[in-house]
């Protein structure tokens, strides 16, 4: 009987054990499934920039590393007969040259011309503006002086700052305006004027008067030690403002020292009658890079993108820019030197060409648009525009441009845009040709 009852309790204790182990184990807490939802993809238009980059293959390829972008330079200097390199300039210039080179410049137009009252341009006017060339200055051998601009100026026809227009009150396009000139630029001084108010000079891509209050004079290897410096910083936005004065892209500023929030810059200032270089402490801004930046097909197009909306400047009026000088400071973004006007920067400059000029109808030039690069820049007479790409069988262009013709029931409607803006390359010029009829070349800046 005992070993019977033994035999109960030790069965009840098993299956009391059994009951509480299972009683005691942790309950498994019931996870609940959570849906993760990826974000959207944002959609680009094609008025951003990310619309033409992400169709691109090859965005962030090198074009040129910053070796190969020097050697395009130097051969620039070498074989564009309009590109100089400063540096290397003759120390001085013979009578007859110099008088050849102002007359290229500084010379009376043939068609009517109006100031800013509408008054027609006379002769008697015109031989005040030929007077105060000082020709009869210049001395049979003239030894040239070196400078740098020292704010946002311009380079002019005529040692004037009077406008000269083709119609009365057309304000947007003064005709003795050659280009703007910006901050920093090493010139080259030649002569001065008769009246002592500007200085007949170089930069690397043009010549010009300048007046003399926006240029400092200094010795040649004082400028370039300055220019050159190993560090610098290159305005990336449209526009920066730096102690009040406009740096426009492009712009390479020396640097002395960088620190966490600011840089410590470098910027020439008159002093005692000479030139001197003075350290200015600016805040850090995305508008400034730290050197060139890399030369690659996306950033061309978000370079180019930045200037969208700008309004229109002929030859660099209104602290803005035209069509070549858009291209041109898109490309000193990276250290790229660049003829001034259209037909110089197309024909001229070195790179890989693609001849649009023999090919006939608008069909074959299509055709051969569709085997030109995106991000190629084009060309037609008095006008370049960067080729973007292809979008639903049209092909597009973003350029500084005044204005372009619309059919309007069988008339060509002018209409202005005087801005940067996107189009397709099928807008009409006052010939009632469309872009790409007109388009001669499509050039990339690049050379193996």
């Amino acid at each position: 009987m005992k070993t019977k009852n033994k035999i109960i309790l030790i069965i009840i204790l098993l299956a009391l054990t059994s009951y509480l182990i299972k009683t005691n184990k942790p309950k498994e807490e019931s996870v609940e499934k959570v849906e993760i939802k990826s974000e959207p993809k944002k959609v680009f238009t094609m008025k951003e920039p990310e619309f033409w980059i992400e169709k691109l293959e090859n965005k962030d390829d090198i074009l040129m590393n910053s070796e190969k972008i020097v050697e395009y330079n130097n051969k620039s200097f070498s074989k564009v007969d309009v590109l100089a390199d400063l540096w290397e300039h003759n120390p001085s210039i013979e009578k007859k040259e110099l008088t050849n080179l102002i007359n290229s410049i500084s010379s009376i137009p043939k068609e009517e011309r109006f100031n800013r009252d509408g008054n027609t341009m006379d002769k008697d006017y015109y031989n005040s503006l030929l007077n105060n060339l000082n020709l009869d200055s210049l001395s049979n051998t003239n030894a040239i002086k070196y400078g740098i601009t020292i704010e946002r100026t311009n380079f002019r026809t005529f040692p004037t700052y009077e406008p000269s227009y083709r119609k009365q009150g057309d304000i947007e396009f003064d005709r003795f305006q050659e280009t703007a000139v910006y901050p920093l630029e090493p010139l080259i001084i030649y002569t001065k004027s008769k009246d002592g108010e500007w200085y007949f000079a170089r930069m690397y891509n043009y010549v010009g008067w300048i007046p003399q209050d926006k240029v400092l004079l200094g010795e040649k290897e004082e400028i370039f030690n300055f220019i050159n410096q190993e560090k610098f910083l290159v305005v990336v936005d449209r526009q920066v403002s730096i102690e009040d004065k406009l740096f426009d892209m492009g712009i390479r500023i020396p640097l002395k020292e960088e620190r966490e929030d600011s840089y410590i810059i470098l910027i020439p200032e008159s002093g005692d009658n000479k030139l001197e270089i003075v350290e200015k402490e600016i805040l850090k801004s995305k508008g400034l890079h730290l050197g060139y930046l890399p030369y690659t097909k996306e950033n061309i197009i978000l370079q180019a993108f930045k200037f969208k909306n700008e309004p229109y400047g002929w030859g660099g009026l209104n602290n803005t820019r035209d069509c070549s000088a858009f291209i041109m400071d898109i490309y000193r973004c990276f250290g790229i030197k660049l003829p001034r006007n259209t037909q110089d920067q197309g024909a001229k400059s070195l790179g890989i060409g693609y001849d649009l000029k023999h090919t006939g109808t608008t069909e074959e030039k299509l055709e051969f648009l569709e085997e030109i690069p995106a991000v190629t820049v084009l060309y037609m007479p008095g006008h370049t525009m960067l080729y973007l790409g292809k979008e639903q069988g049209d092909h597009y262009i973003i350029h500084q441009f005044a204005g372009y013709y619309d059919d309007n029931n069988g008339n060509l409607e002018y209409i202005p845009m005087m801005k940067t803006a996107l189009t397709p390359i099928t807008i009409k010029t006052s010939s009632g040709k469309t872009y790409l009829e007109n388009i001669y070349l499509g050039k990339e800046f690049i050379i193996e």
